[in-house]
């Protein structure tokens, strides 16, 4: 019992904090170029650099940031989800792994 409730606190202290670390515009240098993400209030996002896909929400579960959107492809929408398993965050630096690849994004605002 006192483990649980020890978790919960835990949970509760350390969740919010990183939620509101999240909160703000990612990018990270693909070939010059800054692309990226922005985290906004009540989980809505956006892309940074980006005509294929295109961001509309995210939400943080456990260690992973997970942001919904639409892909544009050969003149089809189609849905799609992006599971990003965070290995770093803190309220400039943004370390993620996807399918095996690192991927390392800072805060600009």
């Amino acid at each position: 019992v006192i483990i649980a409730l020890l978790a919960i606190l835990v949970n509760a202290l350390f969740g919010g904090s990183r939620k509101r670390d999240i909160i703000g515009t990612w990018v990270t240098d693909a070939d010059g170029i800054e692309t990226g993400f922005q985290c906004g209030n009540q989980g809505i996002a956006a892309t940074i650099n980006n005509a294929t896909y295109q961001y509309n929400s995210w939400e943080m579960r456990r260690n992973a940031l997970i942001l919904k959107g639409k892909e544009f492809r050969n003149r089809r929408v189609y849905d799609f989800c992006d599971t990003l398993v965070i290995k770093r965050l803190n309220s400039k630096q943004l370390t993620v792994e996807q399918n095996g690849e690192t991927t390392e994004y800072h805060k600009i605002r």
